[in-house]
This record gives structure tokens, C-alpha cells and sequence, in this order.
């Protein structure tokens, strides 16, 4: 019994001495994995991660601590090194298959952009049985998000059904996330409803869902809805608001976005001040865009593109060059986003000039010509009165590379130069090399044919829309009423905007409209004009339109009735101007100018031309004259519209073997395109004179447009 006792007594003390050595191993290696794991949280060159890396796997620690394999993992991944990366995940998890390595995988390749293979590990992931989980999912649905791969993202969402985690707010986040980004706002919304705690990442995902879908009603209603509920939106949240209200043009509703920015100090943000500048000019403000624009502290090509961009668009494109200019000043390097913005300003202004100084400066800063940049640029030489050159960046373009767009820009140069029969002829090689017509072109070729008179060919063409499933939308039909009505054919038109399937907006009854006032027509005049002033009611043109339709019947009691409209309402008629390029500078003349610095030579020139037209047998059109006056006053007021002041400028200055080139912000009216003929039949010089709507180019006493407009 002793005995026992004793060996009992003696075991008990083996087994003590056992268990506290195995305490001091245990202390050992957990000591050990701290000290590695600060190593390599610390570690920061690619050598050194290398030699943690060999003294792991020697040491054997590798295989027993998943966490400091994930450490490399993600170490290597960062360093560029994803192979590096996978071939050590695959040695880890071959023995011990765990979630918890494929997520960190996941996460490498995701953070690090490597966004296919992170879609086919988790094909590889869910063939090999591993189960996903709530950290699985958001890394691969970003993915999804990220790469606008919504049928995957589907798939994903499936497995979160599947495996019961779609209760998960992190995972209901990334799903929202996902089908935002996708543009499935209706599958976001069903997600977003049903979240069980919606925080402020998810409610801004869900509207900037509906701002990135142009559905800016829908985002607006949202974010006060999230208001009510009693979330303070952040700078995130009001960079999608301000581009919500932009594409409203929500003027009253820009202010509140801007002073919500001021009280919270979010204009410190550089993204909230460029989301206001940009949201300004959205809203026509551009005089409140400049002044957020001049107030802020730093700015990026953003902020400058953003201004740039607001100028263009609100028709104020002398200003987004003078602007280009304090940029270039600044140091801040313009971009191809910049170079895009300032070639369609030129083009705006119909300036030669520029647009080959803007092409110069492009090539000699290296700015990359991609197709979009280069369409851009072949615009702007058509629009610039330069075709010549527009047609041969057209054929620079190998035909393997040429986009729909391209083809787009050349039918509409030849349309707005008159070129009709070639705009057709590129329209039918267009399809038979293989590039199928969109909606931008049939409004192209629809316009060509307007500008050209071929009402037969514009009717077919019209007709293939059905035949190449594009659906005829607003724009076209007014093409066709612009083409049917020009053409005289009033009534046709007329049925034509009855038979709509939509609402006929104002682009379709200007164009009536237009044709009225051509052929003086004023029954139908008046219908068009009264849907007008419904639909656009601060709009003076229209106005003026139908003025002028009661001024050429001579009805001057009409007359004053819309003048006393238009004043009432605070609108004025814009002021005719003219601009003509002479010696690398831009001279600008408007009706009646008493202001310009070669007022009194261009006055005498423009008398010298009167009598030598008068002479060659011109008799002055005295129903462009507008106003109730002595036939005398109205023959000198015509003598003094801007056109005739511009070329009178040009056939003194610019020399006789050059051509004159003029732009005008209005029609040119019939008495002017009849003087302009004549001049250049007299003087021996090539006229170009691009209005409002075409251009016209004059020589040998005819106009290319062969007097159809």
C-alpha cells in the first residue's frame, strides 16, 4: 500500500513537471507569433518580407498559425507580388482547408485589383465546398460592383440567400452597393428595403444609385426621406445630391445643397466644392459656379475642367478661353478631359483660329488622341467652316478603328455644309462596312437632307429607322417637320406631329414654327407658337418667331400685342453679332454698332458696297425689316446688320486670294444672303458665312445652299 502511495506520489510529480514545461513551450510560441507578427506589420521593403518568409516556413510556425500566413499573404499581394501570394495560399489550405484563408486571398486580389481572379477564386472556392461567409461575400461583390459584372454579382447574391447570411448588414450593404453600380436600381431598391438597419453608406449607395441612373427626381425623394428618418448626410452624400440637383436644374434647390455645404464645413472637401461648381453650371448659374470656383482654397483638373465645362455649356465660350488660360498660368496640366472641354468650345465659336491653335497645343503637350478625342476634333473643323480637314482625319482613321461616332461626325459636317448627296453616300458605306447607323446618326442624315432639300431620300431614310430597330424619338420627327416644312409642305408636317407617339416637345414645334414664318404662314404659325409658350414660356425666340410672321403680313397691331408680351415678361430679343478672324484675332460687330474701334471706315465701306450692289442690280429685301417704318429708314437698316459690317471689315482687311469667314449667333435673313451673293460676284471673293443653323459659302455671285435656306 506504502508502494502505491509512492509511485503514485512520484507520478503526480512527473506529471506536474510535464505540464509545466509544456506551459513554458505554449508561452514560448505565443511569444514567438507576437514577435513575428509585429515583424511583419512593421515589415515594409519586399527582401525583407522574403526572410521572415523562409525563417517562418524553417521554424515550422507558418503551418501552425493561419494568421501569420495571412499576414504574407496580403504583404506579398501589396508588394505586386499576387503570385507569390496564391502559391502560398494554395501550400496553406491544401492540408487544412479554412474560410478563413480563401477570404484573405479574396481580400488580396480584391484590394489590389485584381479583380478576375478574385471572380474565379470564388468559383474555384464554392466548386471546392468551402463555405462562404459574411466576410466572403462583401470582398466579391465588390468585385462585382466594381466591373459592372451583374450576372455574377446575381450568382452571389444567390449563394448569400442560400447560405442565410442576407441579414448580414454588411452583406446587404455590399448588395446594394453592387446592383447601384451595376445600374439595377429596381434590384438595389428590394435589397435596400428589406435591410433590417440601413446605415448612411447604405442610403447614399442607394442614391447615388438614382443620380448615376439620371433618375434625379428619385434620388432627391430618397435623401429627404433618409433626412426624416435622422441621418445627417455627409460630404460623400452631398457630392450625389449636388449632381441630383444639377441634372434637375434645380436652381432654388442648388442654393440649399450650397449652404448645407457652408454650415457643415464641407467645402474644405475638395470633391464637395468641384460637385458645386459643377452643379451651378448645370443649373445655368454659371456667375454663382465662378464665384464658389473663385473661393476655393485648392483646386485639381476637376475643379478646372468642371468651370471650363460650365462655360462651354451655357454658351459662353470666349470665357472657357480666357479661363484656359488662367489654368495654364496656375500650373495645373491640362488633361484629354480638358483638351475635350476646349475643342468643343471652338467649335461653339466656329473659330478656325483657336481650333488649330488647340490642336497645336494638344499634339506639342503629348495629349493623348483617343477616337473620342479625335471625333471631338473632326467636329470642330466641320463646325469651324475647315471640312477639308475634318474629312481627312476621317480617312487618317484606320477603318477597323472607325466608331459609329466617326461616321456620325462626317454626315453631319456634310449636312451643315450642304453636301446632302455625299452625306448619303457615307450613310450607305457606313452600312456596308459593317457599322450599323444609331440614333445620333438618323438624326445626321435626317438633318443633311433638311439642309439639302431631298425630301424624298429624308423620307426613306426615316423609314429605315423601323427597319434597323431604332426607334424614332422626339429629335427625329423634328427633322422631318423642319425637312417637310422648309420644303413647303406645311400640312404634311403638321399630320406628321399629330401621328407622334409621344407629346410633341418644343425642338418639333420650333421647327413648324420656322417653316411658318418661311412661307408666312400664320394659321398654323399661331398653333405652334401657342404650344411654344406653354412649353418653353421664357423663351423670347419664339416669340419673335411669330412677330415676325405678323410683321411680314404687314398685321402691326399683332406685333405690339407680342411686344408688349415679351415685356412684360422681362424678355428681350437676343442681339444680332457677327464675328470675323483677322491676323490671329477674333473682331466682333454687332447690328447698328456704334462701339467698335473701325466703326467709321467699315460704315463707309459698307455705303461704297450699297451703291456697287445697287449698280449690279440688287434690290434690298425691305421685309426684313421688322418695324413699322418709312421704307427709306428701312433700307438703311438693313444696310447695317452685323454680317454686312463683318464682311465689310474683311473685304478691307483680309487679303483678295483668302477666303472671308464670318460667324453669326442668328439666321441670316434673305436680304443679307442676297447681298452676300452679290458681293462676292462683284469682288471676286469666297465668302463662308456660318449661322445658326448652316453654313453658307458664297462665290461666283451664288450660295451653296442654292438659296433653300
Amino acid at each position: 500500500m506504502q508502494r502505491l502511495e509512492s509511485l503514485h506520489k512520484r507520478f503526480a510529480v512527473s506529471h506536474k513537471s510535464l505540464f509545466n514545461s509544456a506551459c513554458t513551450l505554449n508561452s514560448f510560441l505565443d511569444s514567438t507569433e507576437t514577435y513575428y507578427d509585429q515583424l511583419l506589420k512593421s515589415c515594409n521593403v519586399l527582401a525583407a518580407l522574403k526572410q521572415i518568409h523562409s525563417s517562418l516556413t524553417t521554424s515550422g510556425l507558418i503551418t501552425q498559425n493561419p494568421h501569420l500566413g495571412a499576414q504574407l499573404i496580403i504583404k506579398y499581394t501589396k508588394y505586386g507580388e499576387p503570385n507569390t501570394s496564391r502559391s502560398l495560399f494554395n501550400n496553406l489550405q491544401s492540408d487544412k482547408p479554412n474560410s478563413f484563408l480563401w477570404n484573405t486571398m479574396l481580400r488580396a486580389y480584391t484590394n489590389s485589383g485584381h479583380f478576375v481572379e478574385t471572380v474565379e477564386l470564388y468559383s474555384l472556392m464554392r466548386r471546392s465546398g468551402i463555405s462562404s461567409n459574411n466576410y466572403t461575400f462583401p470582398f466579391v461583390l465588390k468585385v462585382c460592383a466594381s466591373k459592372s459584372l451583374i450576372l455574377n454579382g446575381k450568382v452571389v447574391h444567390a449563394d448569400v440567400i442560400r447560405t442565410g447570411f442576407h441579414s448580414d448588414i454588411y452583406v446587404e450593404a455590399a448588395l446594394v452597393d453592387m446592383y447601384a453600380k451595376c445600374g439595377q436600381t429596381d434590384d438595389g431598391c428590394k435589397v435596400f428595403d428589406e435591410m433590417s438597419m440601413r446605415d448612411l453608406v447604405s442610403w447614399t449607395s442607394m442614391i447615388t444609385a438614382y443620380e448615376q441612373a439620371e433618375k434625379p427626381k428619385e434620388a432627391l425623394l430618397l435623401f429627404q426621406k433618409m433626412q426624416q428618418e435622422g441621418l445627417l448626410a455627409d460630404s460623400v452624400t452631398i457630392v450625389t445630391v449636388a449632381s441630383a440637383v444639377g441634372q434637375l436644374g434645380d436652381a432654388m434647390r442648388a442654393q440649399e445643397v450650397h449652404g448645407y455645404a457652408i454650415c457643415n464645413a464641407f467645402l474644405e472637401d475638395l470633391c464637395v466644392g468641384n460637385s458645386i461648381v459643377a452643379m451651378y453650371a448645370k443649373c445655368g448659374n454659371v456667375e454663382q459656379s465662378r464665384v464658389v470656383f473663385n473661393q476655393m482654397q485648392e483646386r485639381d483638373g476637376i475643379s478646372w475642367n468642371s468651370m471650363l465645362s460650365g462655360y462651354t455649356q451655357n454658351g459662353q465660350a470666349s470665357e472657357a478661353l480666357l479661363l484656359f488660360d488662367e489654368m495654364q498660368d496656375s500650373g495645373c496640366k491640362p488633361n484629354p478631359v480638358t483638351a475635350l472641354i476646349m475643342v468643343s468650345a471652338c467649335a461653339y465659336l466656329g473659330s478656325r483660329l483657336h481650333g488649330r491653335k488647340l490642336h497645336n497645343f494638344i499634339i506639342n503637350r503629348n495629349i493623348k488622341i483617343d477616337a473620342t478625342l479625335c471625333n471631338t476634333l473632326m467636329d470642330m473643323y466641320a463646325k469651324c467652316g475647315d471640312l477639308d480637314t475634318a474629312e481627312c482625319m476621317f480617312n487618317d482613321i484606320h477603318p477597323s478603328e472607325r466608331d459609329v461616332s466617326s461616321w456620325n461626325v462626317l454626315i453631319s459636317g456634310y449636312g451643315m455644309h450642304g453636301h446632302g448627296k455625299k452625306a448619303l453616300e457615307l450613310f450607305t458605306r457606313m452600312q456596308d462596312e459593317g457599322v450599323e447607323p444609331n440614333h445620333i446618326t438618323f438624326t445626321s442624315i435626317l438633318s443633311a437632307c433638311s439642309h439639302a432639300g431631298l425630301i424624298d431620300e429624308g423620307r426613306n431614310c426615316f423609314a429605315d429607322m423601323t427597319k434597323l430597330s431604332v426607334k424614332p424619338e422626339a429629335k427625329h420627327y423634328a427633322c422631318m417637320v423642319d425637312m417637310l416644312g422648309r420644303a413647303g409642305n406645311l400640312y404634311e408636317a403638321f399630320d406628321m406631329i399629330k401621328q407622334m407617339p409621344s407629346p410633341p416637345n418644343d425642338s418639333v414645334w420650333g421647327a413648324l414654327l420656322l417653316a411658318c414664318r418661311i412661307h408666312g404662314n400664320m394659321e398654323l404659325g399661331e398653333i405652334a407658337a401657342n404650344s411654344l409658350f406653354q412649353l418653353e414660356p421664357e423663351h423670347s425666340g419664339y416669340f419673335v418667331l411669330l412677330s415676325n410672321i405678323y410683321a411680314a403680313s404687314n398685321n402691326w397691331q399683332e406685333v405690339g400685342k407680342i411686344r408688349q408680351a415679351m415685356k412684360y415678361k422681362g424678355l428681350k430679343k437676343p442681339a444680332a453679332f457677327s464675328m470675323i478672324e483677322y491676323r490671329n484675332e477674333t473682331y466682333g460687330f454687332y447690328t447698328a454698332d456704334q462701339v467698335n474701334p473701325y466703326n467709321k471706315e467699315v460704315y463707309e465701306k459698307v455705303e461704297s458696297m450699297s451703291i456697287e450692289m445697287k449698280m449690279a442690280g440688287h434690290v434690298p429685301d425691305l421685309s426684313c425689316v421688322l418695324h413699322d417704318v418709312e421704307e427709306e429708314d428701312k433700307e438703311h437698316m438693313l444696310n447695317y446688320h452685323s454680317e454686312k459690317l463683318a464682311l465689310a471689315f474683311g473685304i478691307m482687311k483680309i487679303e483678295p486670294e483668302l477666303a472671308i469667314q464670318i460667324t453669326k449667333n442668328l439666321r441670316v435673313c434673305n436680304d443679307c444672303h442676297s447681298a452676300l451673293k452679290i458681293i462676292s460676284y462683284i469682288y471676286g471673293r469666297k465668302i463662308i458665312v456660318r449661322d445658326v443653323n448652316r453654313f453658307h459659302h458664297f462665290g461666283g455671285g451664288a450660295c451653296s445652299c442654292k438659296d433653300y435656306w
